[in-house]
């Protein structure tokens, strides 16, 4: 089967945004933390998480580790490094942080892998995908591993790492070529109920699900000028890719669900729009103006990785919240 190949890390790359319409909500920083690690760099943060003391957990894909700080952001530690050998990582996408330990998606090794709240390797365990995307928790202790391709969207493990079961679906084989997402790239978060929001990247529906694979809400929208990620053929061109959008994590904020939108616009700048919805997936304002893309969020507060420098001559970016206003 011949894949089209698309390249996702648009919270990394310099953006602009296209004028908004008009509107009551928009966004404002609120805070920046630098991210302090002694003489150590970083690569390309691929993800954010943090745990009940407040302290950040960032899985770093170029550097093949994660990295944890506390709340302002000075180093505590770094977990794993790159290999495929027991608590080594490639590229890891996604962390999620249990009572008792700390659960990694080892993305390009396709396993999880489970290290103590030191930071000490206990184990892992293969996943069965073929091109696992990202991973969410739970509070029973269950993880799912989301893929973008095949007929389930989510493979789901108990705490021990057995396979207990599928669950949603999508029709499958798609029409038109599959495209297979390289890149790092986040389509999946957690509400604060513990289920799962969901993303397929490539046409707006983002589903509030279960992890029985029941459907709570839907979030579906016609923005002005959205095309979808769809590919007609294999001699899709380039030109035409950059005119669509990709639907990326969707976002619980404060009582609202924030859906994010992004495409490449001109010399390879990201356009980013933020749509905002009723958890009910009522529709409450579209193309919100964005300068980032955002990964988690907390109560009210969104954060992102900003890696313009905090100054003149700083080696690494920083963490960004925001919120909403209205």
């Amino acid at each position: 089967m011949r894949f089209v190949v698309v390249v996702l890390a648009i919270g990394l790359i310099p953006t602009w945004t296209a004028p908004a319409s008009a509107q009551n909500y928009g966004i404002e920083k609120v805070r920046e933390i630098p991210i302090d690690l002694g003489d150590e760099i970083v690569g390309e943060i691929a993800d954010l998480t943090r745990d009940a003391a407040g302290n950040f957990y960032l899985p770093d894909w170029q550097q093949h580790t994660v990295w944890v700080t506390d709340p302002s952001g000075k180093m505590i530690r770094r977990i794993g490094q790159e290999g495929s050998g027991p608590g080594e990582m490639s590229r890891p996408q996604n962390v999620t942080v249990f009572e008792d330990c700390i659960v990694v998606l080892d993305k390009d090794n396709f396993r999880v892998a489970t290290f103590d709240l030191n930071g000490a390797h206990q184990g892992s365990f293969r996943v069965e995908l073929f091109r696992p995307a990202n991973m969410v928790g739970d509070g029973n202790g269950r993880i799912a591993v989301s893929t973008l391709e095949g007929e389930s969207l989510f493979t789901v493990y108990d705490s021990n790492g057995n396979k207990t079961h599928e669950t949603g679906s999508r029709p499958w084989p798609p029409d038109g070529p599959p495209i297979m997402f390289g890149g790092s790239f986040q389509h999946t978060s957690s509400t604060p109920e513990g289920r799962v929001l969901y993303s397929s990247i490539t046409t707006y529906e983002v589903i509030d699900i279960e992890w029985d694979g029941r459907v709570v809400a839907t979030y579906t929208a016609e923005p002005p000028g959205y095309l979808p990620m769809v590919i007609a053929s294999m001699d899709f061109s380039g030109d035409e890719m950059n005119k669509t959008s990709a639907v990326m994590r969707p976002l619980v904020v404060g009582d609202h669900v924030l859906i994010q939108r992004s495409r490449i616009g001109p010399e390879n700048t990201g356009i980013l729009h933020l749509d905002l919805f009723e958890r009910d997936g009522t529709l409450v304002q579209m193309d919100i103006e964005s300068p980032l893309s955002f990964i988690y969020a907390d109560d009210d507060d969104l954060y992102a990785i900003d890696t313009s420098p905090v100054e003149e001559g700083e080696l690494n970016p920083s963490i960004v919240v925001y919120q909403l206003r209205n």
